[in-house]
């Protein structure tokens, strides 16, 4: 038997809200992401609190907001 029926489970997720707000003006524009991993460039085609998608070259990549060091406007 479970001793204390009452227990409760917390969600708790990190928000960067000027990240998320920077994101939402860049969507459908052609970026660069750097990452923890890599750089990637492509057009911001998804923008979602805990992710982003660009596609590059015809894929689609989803990067989780936690690994975005940067973010710029590329050629």
């Amino acid at each position: 038997m479970n001793a204390n029926p009452q227990s409760s489970v917390e969600f708790v997720s990190s928000f960067e809200p000027y990240l998320y707000q920077l994101l939402q003006t860049l969507s459908g524009k052609r970026v660069a992401v750097q990452t923890s991993r890599s750089t990637l460039q492509g057009n911001l085609k998804t923008v979602a609190p805990d992710y982003i998608v660009v596609e590059v070259s015809g894929s689609p990549f989803y990067i989780r907001m936690k690994e975005i060091v940067w973010v710029t406007l590329s050629k």
